[in-house]
């Protein structure tokens, strides 16, 4: 089969395809459809569907369809500031019903139990099916570095769960604060450290900073002086934000220490117990708040699978996506194993290779039903956002560089414009150019249940669900 090389670029057309693209058509009953399974609805699941919905044009005998635990899609970069009374939780999460409304798509919620690659077929809590074509896109779990034994109440930033968790821990350290007499465990309540120099590590200590020097202290400060605040980054390397120019990791670091943030650099984590932040070598923090943001690794029911894989557990892909073990099984996203055909590398994972693989994926599973050529994926990372804080983020993209108030407009401008839903593009517009002149919201919300007496074994199932 011949094949083509394509670089993928940023020219938007994937977000104009989110709203409400395609024609749904019905098969024929007489005519067993081709049945695509899509795991995942994130960037990767997600963009797989919709560009697969796009290019079966003319097959209506084709069925596509998305597995999920959750019925919407979360738009991951802007969880920072749903953690600090940036942006409604909602506004960052899109029904993907809603999405698929007008394609040939459907969604199927519920969690992915078990894949038979054998027998083609994939089992939720609610039934099994079968596919001919299966792709993989099931995101990543947070990677502990094999300190979970020593880490006691550690935060992480992945869901919207733990958005509000942190938002509304937050807001109770402070109110914990503003009636402690003893200093030792006032300066630990008003200590927030966080562990990880990329992105959503930079990102939440500044968002943290922001909010609790600027927002909660109006609310607190009766009681709580600027100077008892406190937020810590901690860096393994020596250097933040590695995928970003040198230049622009140095400003962004002087950046978070001149708006008074600790960055702590070639510093490692040992431990988190008794409200210590334990170090290698011997120093302790004490601090009630660790937020973990230091890695991610491969979802297990990935890594458990029959493929080839790589040393952290990712499948490994052939030029098409396609496993190098496996045929009909495609892989993108944090899942895929892919190497860069320039650099010799794998491809980051982030959203923006997600994306451009899930276009190439979707036509390499069509070209195949067509019998046409099929593409190798090549692409060139068009740069990077970051925000420190408000008014503030860098912007790296080939020859451009932007920073300050700029860089910030662009910043809001680019992933706003990367959200599904026309309604919440407008409405997220409006919050984080109003948090500008305006205050955040610092309201504590805490929606779990109080504690039931002889809970019920269904009552406890629903209680551990991951929502």
């Amino acid at each position: 089969m011949s094949e083509n090389l394509e670089k993928t670029t940023s020219n938007g057309a994937g977000d104009a395809m989110l709203q409400n693209v395609g024609v749904k058509k019905e098969p024929d009953p007489a005519v067993q459809p081709h049945r695509i399974l899509v795991l995942g609805s994130g960037f990767g699941g997600l963009y797989t569907a919709v560009y697969l919905d796009r290019y079966l044009k003319g097959l209506p005998d084709v069925r596509i369809t998305v597995i999920d635990k959750h019925n919407f899609f979360l738009f991951t970069p802007m969880l920072h500031a749903a953690a600090t009374g940036g942006l409604e939780p909602r506004y960052i999460a899109h029904s993907i019903r809603k999405i698929f409304r007008k394609t040939r798509i459907h969604a199927h919620i519920g969690e992915v139990l078990s894949i038979d690659l054998e027998k083609k077929t994939v089992s939720t809590q609610h039934r099994t099916m079968a596919y001919d074509d299966l792709v993989i896109s099931l995101g990543s779990r947070t990677n502990f570095m094999n300190l979970e034994d020593r880490l006691e109440g550690v935060f992480t930033l992945k869901s919207l769960k733990d958005a509000a968790v942190i938002n509304n821990h937050v807001i109770r350290m402070f109110e914990k604060a503003y009636w402690e007499d003893d200093p030792e465990i006032r300066k630990s309540y008003l200590t927030f450290v966080v562990v990880g120099g990329g992105p959503t590590g930079v990102e939440l200590a500044g968002e943290l900073h922001e909010y609790a020097t600027r927002e909660l202290l109006r609310d607190f400060g009766r009681r709580i002086d600027k100077s008892e605040i406190r937020v810590i980054l901690v860096e393994a390397t020596s250097r933040i934000l590695p995928m970003l120019p040198p230049n622009l990791s140095l400003e962004a670091l002087e950046r978070l220490r001149s708006i008074g943030i600790d960055v702590l650099l070639e510093t490692r984590l040992e431990g988190y117990q008794n409200q210590k932040v334990q170090l290698v070598g011997g120093d302790e923090i004490p601090s009630t708040t660790l937020v973990w943001a230091a890695g991610v690794k491969t979802n297990p029911l990935v890594a458990a699978l029959d493929l080839e894989k790589d040393g952290i557990g990712r499948i490994k892909v052939n030029g098409t996506l396609e496993s190098t073990k496996k045929p009909h099984v495609w892989v993108v996203g944090d899942n895929a194993h892919s190497m860069n055909p320039h650099s010799g590398m794998p491809y980051p994972p982030t959203a923006q290779t997600a994306v451009r693989q899930a276009k190439v994926c979707a036509h390499n599973i069509v070209a195949r039903l067509r019998k046409r050529p099929e593409k190798l994926f090549s692409h060139e990372h068009v740069g990077g956002f970051v925000s420190i804080g408000d008014n503030y983020a860098l912007l790296s993209a080939k020859q451009l560089t932007l920073t300050g108030m700029v860089g910030w407009f662009l910043w809001n401008l680019v992933y706003i414009h990367k959200l599904p839903i026309i309604r919440y593009r407008l409405l997220s517009t409006f919050s984080l150019f109003l948090k500008v002149f305006f205050e955040r919201a610092t309201t504590e919300i805490d929606l779990t249940p109080d504690p039931v007496e002889n809970p019920s074994p269904e009552y406890q199932r629903a209680l551990q669900e991951d929502y």
